[in-house]
């Protein structure tokens, strides 16, 4: 520069300082986003042996998880019983006194009949001046084709090492009971048989803490609770897991069931805890010690016996009074506060959008109209969500029909996929938001999405309240953000970034909500969770949008969809099949008894060149003579060699008749091996039916407790674990005529010299349908 030529001010300040505010509201969401995401998903460090005496010290647990699941062992296996006497030992060494009890569970269910003779053991720390009784669950049975490292021996470890902890300090209050109940897997009998027993106790001094796994990583959840959690809830307070109420309200209106249930329904209260990290693993030979996280282990020791010191030292009875309660953790923290003010606050929300929307109008900084047009699009960018959730799963299982094969509908690293598809979804938030800003300002695409924000939050208060927080604080600042933006002149560089106030909260709630929904439902349901992104990003765009018109906006736009498909192909590609990350298949042996043939059946889940050998590409049904085998309608079928197995038996040995009914003893059991289970099977589609069944005394009455079944077999009844002697059934029958049933009897394994060679360590069984012989006859009573 010469002295001559005039200085002129750069540009470039002005124009920084004018996106200074933008900058700061993304880098404030961006770290709230991250720093709640790793908190959501990321475990303590787990503890060394000599940690101190009164901490749980994952690496002490982890020595029983070794002792626990060194092999499968389900309820009625020899390595069941070996783990059975190394509970009862090392209780004992721990200076309590175990007790066994012997009994049978029984499921009543309307639409499955079952029973199971278990073998529970529970011991008992007696309190000071006991109130109550704080019960703590963990089954140690495994699933059939794996050893249960985390499901759930993660669970006993945790209760061993609680006892071993609370040993080493003062004498508790109130009485503290572990159990650890049997045949879980078979369909909760342990826990059914413990309650029949009378052993729950009172209802209002007992509260139940349940540990279980449905993954083996991750950190451990707190999914659900009984009733009155507003006074359970603080007592996780020292150690707080991941947990929200919205999971209370989801798991309660699904199927899915554990021993928790069957307390809850026995009108005790408590918490029930999980981990659900890498679901790929559950309930098969990948649930090891390979793939056993310490870590893990650490979060629900520490979590678990926090909140048993907590309850121990509370008075029980005063928990019967507490009310329900909203409740989030947050990077550490434990949120909650009391569900009568949850409508109140939904109120509130549409009382602030209220105000802040007539101030704005008032303001001349929005337009009604404009704002419902705007708000009429939102549904767009959610639906085009799910769109993208669901259209890769297809894509996916397309290119990959290995996927298929994980029941519960996630590989074994699926990070970098969702993260991907969340990608694509901003983006398509990104074009919406663009479009809109051609003829609508940033505050009218604020002020709609909050109008959405403040109606689901309304909604779900009444609906499912414990959900409404998740959109009442984003709509309570997203109407405080627009009041503020709409009092600034037009040329205020904070206006457009205040207007977007609601993500900052919903970095918070939204995002750690999505990664727990991304564990909890997989890949094959990222629709869900990729919702849940939407929401969140809606807010976020409204002041940036609408910068790029035209080419531009189509170039750049592409191109970071471009980059979402890219991380998405990265996440399929990187997912390989290996040693380690097996292909997941369903394959059987089936005989039929009556007709002396044998098959290869599978139910279509998971695909590998492997098992090509063995079933063909084409289908057949096989529920006329395994009525167990109900879904798929067809199956994939090959033929196979007639190879001795277990098979069943039944022999009728009394009848007794009346009017119009009969009853009828039999004795069902199998010859020539062990079973793990007998089912046994009624023609409903002739002129007798069954009426009910008692089994070791206990009556099921239930006709026809298959109503929906397709076909004639609407009456069944399974037991577990089948004792050599086999197991005596009393049977009412209605009508004169003959009643055909149908026994099958299902053993573990395939025999020997049926598959050609060993299987390839590149292939592994998948969690349902898969690594069983069934053999199936007929009877007529």
């Amino acid at each position: 520069m010469t002295p001559d030529t005039p200085h002129r001010p750069s540009a470039a300040p002005p124009a920084l300082r004018r996106r200074l505010p933008g900058l700061l509201l993304l880098a404030v969401v961006a770290l709230i986003a991250v720093a709640t995401v790793v908190g959501t998903t990321t475990p303590p460090d787990p503890l060394r042996a000599d940690a101190p005496a009164k901490e749980f010290s994952a690496a002490r647990a982890h020595a029983y998880v070794e002792d626990i699941a060194s092999a499968p062992h389900p309820i009625g296996s020899v390595e069941h019983d070996q783990v059975h006497d190394r509970l009862v030992r090392e209780l004992t060494r721990l200076g309590l006194a175990p007790k066994t009890g012997e009994s049978v569970g029984v499921d009543r269910a309307p639409d499955y009949a079952a029973a199971a003779r278990v073998q529970n053991i529970q011991a008992t720390m007696r309190g000071t001046d006991p109130t109550g009784r704080v019960l703590v669950v963990a089954h140690y049975d495994s699933a059939e084709n794996g050893p249960g490292a985390t499901d759930d021996a993660h669970g006993v470890a945790a209760l061993l090492e609680t006892v071993r902890a609370l040993r080493a300090g003062p004498a508790p209050r109130n009485d503290i009971t572990f159990l650890f109940s049997d045949g879980e897997e078979a369909g909760l009998m342990g826990a059914r048989a413990f309650a029949a027993s009378g052993g729950l106790g009172a209802a209002d001094r007992t509260v139940v803490l349940n540990l279980d796994a449905r993954g083996t990583s991750g950190r451990t959840v707190m999914f659900e609770t009984g009733a009155h959690n507003g006074a359970l809830v603080p007592a996780l307070g020292d150690h707080v897991p991941v947990t929200t109420s919205l999971a209370y309200e989801v798991y309660r209106r699904l199927p899915n069931a554990t021993d928790f249930t069957v307390f809850r329904e026995a009108g005790l209260t408590g918490m029930n805890f999980a981990n659900i990290g890498t679901s790929a693993n559950y309930h098969t030979a990948h649930d090891n010690l390979a793939n056993s996280s310490s870590a893990s282990l650490q979060d629900m020791g520490s979590t678990v016996l926090a909140a048993t010191r907590q309850l121990a030292a509370a008075d029980i009875p005063a928990v019967a009074e507490g009310t329900d309660a909203t409740y989030f953790s947050l990077d550490g923290l434990l949120l909650r506060y009391p569900g009568g003010l949850v409508l109140p606050l939904a109120g509130l929300s549409a009382a602030a959008l209220a105000a802040a929307a007539w101030f704005a109008v008032r303001r001349r900084a929005i337009r009604g109209r404009s704002v419902a047009v705007v708000a009429a699009t939102v549904p767009v960018p959610l639906l085009t969500a799910a769109v993208v959730g669901w259209t890769g799963w297809q894509l996916m299982t397309f290119f990959r029909p290995d996927y298929r094969g994980f029941v519960f509908g996630d590989p074994y690293r699926p990070a970098l996929t969702a993260f991907g598809l969340a990608v694509l979804v901003a983006v398509a938030v990104w074009v919406w938001a663009s479009v809109l800003r051609r003829g609508h300002g940033a505050l009218e695409l604020s002020a709609a999405v909050s109008c959405w924000l403040t109606a689901l939050a309304v909604v779900t208060a009444v609906l499912v309240p414990g959900a409404s927080y998740l959109f009442v604080w984003p709509a309570l600042a997203g109407s405080v953000g627009l009041a503020l933006a709409a009092r600034l002149p037009r040329d205020s560089a904070w206006r457009d970034p205040l207007s977007a106030l609601a993500a900052v909260p919903g970095a918070g709630l939204l995002v750690p909500i999505a990664a727990l929904f991304f564990d909890a439902l997989g890949l094959a349901l990222a629709m869900v969770p990729l919702i849940v992104v939407a929401v969140f990003v809606a807010p976020l765009v409204a002041p940036f949008a609408g910068r790029l018109h035209g080419r531009p906006l189509v170039a750049w736009t592409s191109v970071a969809a471009l980059v979402g498909v890219a991380v998405c192909v990265a996440g399929v590609a990187r997912d390989g099949v290996d040693g380690r990350h097996p292909a997941q298949v369903s394959l059987l042996y089936v005989v039929d008894g009556d007709r002396n043939k044998a098959r290869w059946v599978s139910s279509g889940l998971g695909d590998h060149p492997w098992l090509e050998q063995y079933v063909g590409d084409g289908t057949a049904p096989v529920t006329g003579q395994f009525p167990c085998l109900k879904e798929p309608e067809d199956w994939r079928t090959g033929p196979a060699p007639l190879v001795d197995a277990p098979a069943p038996e039944l022999r009728v040995l009394s009848t007794r008749r009346g009017a119009g009914s009969r009853e009828v003893v039999v004795r069902i059991n199998a010859v020539g091996g062990t079973v793990s289970q007998l089912m046994l099977y009624a023609d409903t589609a002739g002129g007798s039916s069954v009426q009910d069944l008692t089994v070791d005394g206990d009556e099921l009455p239930e006709e026809n407790n298959k109503p929906d079944t397709k076909g004639r077999w609407g009456w069944d009844f399974t037991y577990a674990a089948p004792p050599a002697q086999g197991v005596e059934l009393k049977l009412k029958v209605k009508g004169d005529g003959p009643l055909n049933l149908r026994l099958l009897a299902k053993s573990l394994g395939f025999p020997g010299g049926t598959l050609k060679g060993e299987r390839p360590a590149t292939v592994t069984w998948a969690a349902l349908d898969s690594g069983f012989t069934l053999v199936s006859k007929a009877f007529t009573v």
